[in-house]
C-alpha cells in the first residue's frame, strides 16, 4: 500500500529528527572526550613541570656535595624538597606516559644508590675524622667519595635523558594540536630572534 503524504511527511520528519538528535549526541560524546583528552594532558604537563624542577634542585644539591665534599648544601629545605619529589612520582604513576614513566624510574634508581652511597660516605667520614691518625679508615672514605662522584654523574646522565624525553613529548603534543602556519610563525620568530642577539626568549605558539 503506497504512503500517504501526510504518513510520508510524518516519517521523513521523524527520520530528521533521530539523524539530528544522533548528530548532536556524537557531537556531545566527542566534545567531552577531547576536553577529557585536554584536561589529562594538562595534568600530565604540570606533573612534569613538577618532575623537571625537582630534578633541577636535586642536581644542586648534589652539585654543592661534591663541590664542598659535605652532606650539607646551599639547598636549605632538601628534606621538603624529597617529600615533593615523591609526591610527584605518585602523580607521575597518574597521568605520565608509559615511556616517560620508564625513564623516571630508572631515574630514581640512580638517585636512591647516589642518596644511599652520600650517607655512607658521611658516616665513613665521620669516623675517620674522629681518628685523624687511622690512614685505614681514610682509604675507605675516599674510595666511597670516588663511587659518589661516579653515581652522580650516573644520576645526571639519566636525568639528562628524562628531560629530554618530556621534552620530545611535549613538542610531539605541539606539533599535533598547532596548526601548521602557526608553528611556521613561531620558527620565523624564534629566527628573529637568534638573529638580533637581544637575549629574549622565544615565544611559544598560540
Amino acid at each position: 500500500m503506497a504512503l500517504q503524504p501526510v504518513e510520508a511527511t510524518l516519517i521523513v520528519g521523524t527520520a530528521s529528527v533521530l539523524a539530528s538528535t544522533s548528530a548532536v549526541l556524537i557531537t556531545h560524546r566527542l566534545t567531552i572526550r577531547r576536553d577529557r583528552q585536554h584536561r589529562v594532558w594538562d595534568r600530565r604537563m604540570d606533573t612534569y613541570k613538577e618532575v623537571l624542577r625537582t630534578r633541577r634542585i636535586l642536581s644542586q644539591h648534589r652539585t654543592d656535595v661534591l663541590r664542598t665534599q659535605s652532606a650539607k648544601s646551599a639547598i636549605t629545605d632538601v628534606e621538603g624538597e624529597l617529600n615533593a619529589f615523591h609526591l610527584t612520582q605518585a602523580q607521575l604513576t597518574m597521568f605520565g606516559s608509559n615511556a616517560i614513566k620508564a625513564l623516571d624510574t630508572i631515574s630514581l634508581a640512580a638517585f636512591n644508590n647516589w642518596s644511599r652511597a652520600l650517607s655512607q660516605w658521611s658516616d665513613l667520614n665521620a669516623r675517620a675524622t674522629a681518628h685523624l691518625s687511622n690512614r685505614e679508615m681514610w682509604e675507605v672514605a675516599d674510595r666511597k667519595w670516588a663511587e659518589l662522584q661516579e653515581l652522580a654523574k650516573t644520576v645526571d646522565l639519566a636525568d639528562q635523558l628524562l628531560a629530554k624525553a618530556i621534552r620530545d613529548e611535549a613538542e610531539f603534543k605541539d606539533r599535533l594540536h598547532t596548526p601548521w602556519w602557526s608553528r611556521m610563525r613561531a620558527r620565523r620568530r624564534d629566527a628573529a630572534h637568534i638573529a638580533s642577539g637581544d637575549g629574549t626568549p622565544p615565544t611559544p605558539p598560540a
